[in-house]
């Protein structure tokens, strides 16, 4: 029976032989139509520079694999019937038998690759190079009992018996200054893979807590999903097999790891803690394996450390008893120190005298685990602020969340719609510069720390308490963050100037509230769902001038909003919106209003009634759809408008009256050309831009797509960023180019004119970031010697640009001195540095030096024969120069690397 079976299905592979080679052929054309969507999002996805999914990658080897293989089986069938015409007609029963089966189990294969070719994700974000991730930790504070104490931690780290460790100490002693040096230098090492910092402070939130970490591991976290569900997610993340470095600062109680999804390694990998706090005993409730205590610097490093902030003035014999015990007051507390020896560096004998007399008579002794005289030293500090705008500033900064990075722009708008800044400026851009001057005031006090990005600022968690009680005492400001219930106005007390409130744990808000001092009220809700403004919430605060809701639910749209006749600032951010008509009730005073991130689908035409508006910014709103046409044509004073990524429902320009039932053109921006500072904005299509040329030259902060809009992963760093793809050059972009510190090129006609006939020495020296793809008229990036163009360049990525020759001459190419990554992939260049226009002999034989450079790839480059072809001098008479054979790098190239060259 069972030889019967195999005769029967050894007859059907001879008799169907055709069919199954037909059912083979259709079933590689479907795998081959998935092959091509797949290589498309992967093409795409390593453009926008991430990574492959391992599952992507093992499928494309394997349909690697499956093509060959099918490719032999047709070259064998090819020859089989070449060699059967040529011998005999009649048929080959064996070797149909074979090629049938093989074709069978190959359509089987087949199918199944087919079938798996449906992936849930094709890439993810690559995380940034250590040197961005952690950038220089300037405060930190290099002195022997910190380096020892660095040293014990990391040893700790490395101790496989070790898994959750703590170190505590007084606040302003430099706990958090020494663990983010520690979670610097163990990334460096390799010892983590990645070592995320989320800071907890005094009212922990899950949600809270749970975001920070995953946006520090590079993942994003469903806001609205249950704090379990996103446990589970941290969790996973946390534990997938590779060795991470968790660090909570700041904590004041004790902090349930599993439920915010922090798994502690038992075995080789896993997840190990670090947690810093005040308070010895609540680490040991924590149940840490290790214990550090930071301790106030001795009198001998307290000294030295003054002396280092202050200088060698105050070892003169008028100073230096009055600065010995200016630096005895500070109790070897570096923030303290930090503090009162920037505010006296080069002050006369008489303020120092001063600022003496005020640290022994201003102590406080409520402040919880606050050494008075940090408090004393930090009062001194501010005191010493004569100008009433830094002091205003410094107190605005203390409205903003703890350890909240601070945008210089979100502090300018602050201060102008409070009226903070005197002269009051005339236009946004004069108060930004006023704000940044007053901004470098405050960092030279160490009041204001930079952050990670230029335009950002951080405020120190002791100095943002004592500037908090500060406030409270000086100008009646209420600041309250992680409350349950709304406070109560204390009957005998203060009547509110500022309000500031950021809590998850507020359940209802008040029906309606009088605060008739108050001008500012700033109120972010940072749990799910969002909670509900009541009606007439805000019908007893006439006199507010600035109102921040992050987080909100204003359906419907409350009627005491739309009563606040002096309001000049309004940022519902992250709001659930419907209706917002009455915003036009606003129109008199308003001067800054933000829906960024809100739910909005369509603005209201209301809002072109706004015209004293100096800033919209509607960024994030991915919903919007609609902006009627007239609303921006009628915005005439405004400096800064902020168009969603994503909106590209532009009409195109036409000579029709306003119609607010169609959507805006981009020739309403013809009306904002001679104030607008800031434009953000994509245009699907170069067609739309009107034909009277928009003048774009007066923007100083831009971020605009032409063509292609911005990716999620395009998350650029800067304040001037643009990308082109597949259009000509028009003249409205070509200032852009010269402006940028991001640019992103691609398919450009018209580039070879911008690059190689304008570049004379003082262009792109904004440039910090430049990639250029497909575009192939350039025949160089920049040729002409003696250039300082790109002398700021630090990342270089060219692909696929068929004509290039080469990326720069000599001369340009020795003035890349910041440059830092170089990526050149699919170029037909035989050398990266040429020798076009150089004369000078000695200039030819000096060394080419990339001091910074720390990542370089080079990718299919088949002509490549050198970096710099090195050019010998001759006995000849006319002194010509000749190259010879040489390695890819000669002697004149010179390199640091801290990480990888890539060849291939």
């Amino acid at each position: 029976m069972k030889r019967f079976k195999k005769a029967i299905k050894a007859a059907s592979y001879v008799c169907h032989y055709k069919a199954n080679l037909e059912n083979l052929e259709a079933e590689m054309r479907r795998l081959e139509d998935r092959w091509e969507i797949i290589e498309r999002k992967v093409r795409e996805a390593k453009d926008h520079g991430e990574q492959v999914e391992a599952a992507v990658s093992h499928w494309r080897t394997d349909v690697d694999g499956m093509k060959q293989s099918i490719q032999k089986l047709v070259e064998q069938r090819t020859a089989k019937q070449n060699m059967h015409c040529f011998v005999c007609s009649c048929p080959n029963i064996k070797w149909r038998y074979r090629l049938s089966k093989l074709a069978e189990e190959r359509t089987e294969a087949v199918k199944k690759l087919t079938q798996d070719s449906h992936f849930d994700e094709i890439s993810h974000h690559k995380p940034p190079p250590p040197e961005l991730e952690f950038p220089s930790n300037e405060n930190y504070v290099t002195l022997n009992s910190r380096t020892r104490i660095l040293k014990a931690i990391m040893d700790a780290l490395n101790d496989p018996k070790v898994n959750m460790i703590g170190v505590h100490g007084l606040g302003g002693v430099g706990k958090t200054r020494l663990v983010e040096e520690v979670r610097k230098r163990m990334r460096e090492n390799g010892t983590f893979k990645q070592a995320p910092l989320a800071t907890v402070s005094k009212n922990p939130n899950v949600k809270d807590i749970q975001s920070k970490l995953a946006g520090e591991l590079f993942f994003t976290l469903d806001a609205a999903a249950d704090d379990k569900i996103r446990a589970s997610r941290l969790w996973d993340k946390l534990s997938n097999g590779e060795k991470y470095l968790v660090i909570l600062d700041d904590i004041w109680r004790d902090v349930d790891l599993k439920a915010i999804g922090i798994p502690i390694t038992e075995g080789k990998t896993g997840c190990k803690v670090v947690l810093t706090s005040r308070n010895e005993g609540l680490l040991k409730k924590m149940k840490v394996d290790r214990s550090f205590q930071i301790a106030e610097l001795s009198e001998l490093e307290a000294w030295a450390f003054f002396k280092k902030k202050v200088g060698d003035s105050v070892d003169s014999p008028e100073l230096y008893p009055l600065a010995s015990k200016v630096c005895q007051h500070c109790k070897g507390l570096p923030v303290a120190i930090n503090a009162i020896g920037a505010a006296l560096e080069g002050k006369p004998v008489h303020a120092w005298k001063n600022a003496l007399d005020k640290l022994e008579s201003c102590m406080l002794t409520d402040i919880e685990d606050i050494d008075p005289s940090v408090f004393a030293s930090l009062r001194v500090t501010y005191d010493m602020l004569h100008s009433k705008d830094a002091k205003s500033c410094f107190l605005t900064c203390c409205s903003f969340p703890d350890d909240a990075h601070i945008p210089i722009d979100d502090l300018t708008r602050h201060c102008v719609a409070g009226r903070l800044l005197a002269p009051t400026p005339h236009t946004l851009d004069d108060a930004r510069n006023a704000v940044h001057t007053v901004v470098d005031t405050l960092k030279s006090y160490s009041l204001l720390s930079d952050g990670r990005e230029g335009n950002i600022v951080r405020m120190h968690d002791v100095i943002r308490e004592i500037g908090i009680r500060i406030a409270c005492d000086e100008k009646a400001f209420l600041i309250a963050d992680g409350i349950r219930d709304w406070p109560e106005t204390p009957e005998n007390g203060p009547s509110y100037s500022v309000i500031s409130i950021r809590s998850g744990n507020i359940n209802q808000l008040p029906d309606e509230l009088s605060y008739p001092q108050l001008h500012t009220l700033i109120f972010e809700y940072i749990n799910y769902p969002r909670l509900k403004v009541p009606d007439r919430f805000l019908s007893g605060m006439k006199k507010l001038t600035v109102l921040v809701f992050n987080g909100m639910c204003l359906l419907p749209f409350p009627s005491s909003l739309g009563q606040l006749a002096n309001l000049r600032m309004l940022c519902l951010n992250q709001c659930e919106l419907g209706d917002i008509k009455m915003l036009g009730y606003l129109k008199t005073k308003l001067e800054v209003l933000s829906l960024r991130g809100s739910n909005i689908v369509a603005l209201p035409p209301e809002i072109g009634q706004l015209t004293s508006l100096l800033s919209l910014d509607l960024r994030e709103c991915n919903d919007l759809s609609v902006i009627p046409q007239g609303v921006i044509f009628n915005l005439t004073k405004l400096e800064e408008l902020y168009i969603p990524d994503r909106f590209d429902k532009w009409k195109a320009t036409t000579d029709k009256k306003q119609d607010t039932s169609s959507n805006v053109s981009l020739d309403e921006l013809r009306s904002l050309n001679d104030q607008l500072t800031t434009l953000h904005i994509h245009i699907p299509d170069v067609l739309l831009l009107p034909k009277k040329q928009l003048k774009f030259e007066n923007l100083k902060w831009f971020k605009i797509s032409v063509g292609s809009m911005f990716e999620y992963s395009e998350n650029f760093p800067g304040t001037s960023i643009l990308k082109l793809v597949g259009i000509p050059l028009k003249d409205e972009f070509k200032a852009l180019v010269h402006k940028a510190e991001v640019l992103y090129l691609q398919e450009l006609e018209g580039l070879k004119r911008v690059l190689h006939d304008r570049a004379d020495g003082e262009e792109f020296l904004n440039l910090k970031y430049l990639r250029v793809k497909l575009c192939l008229d350039l025949e160089y990036l920049l040729a002409k010697p003696k250039s300082v163009s790109f002398s700021n360049l630090s990342v270089l990525i060219i692909q696929s640009c068929g004509n290039l020759r080469y990326l720069f001459s000599l001369s340009c190419a020795r003035g890349l001195l910041q440059l830092e990554r170089l990526e050149i992939k699919s170029c037909p260049m035989e050398e990266i540095v040429g020798f076009d226009g150089e004369e000078d002999e000695d200039e030819l034989t000096k060394k080419i030096c990339f001091s910074k450079l720390k990542y370089m790839l080079l990718q299919e480059l088949p002509k490549i024969i050198s970096f710099y072809p090195q050019k010998d001098k001759t006995a000849s008479t006319d002194r010509n120069f000749f190259p010879h054979s040489q390695s890819l790098f000669n002697e004149k190239v010179y390199m640091l690397y801290q990480y990888p060259f890539i060849l291939f």
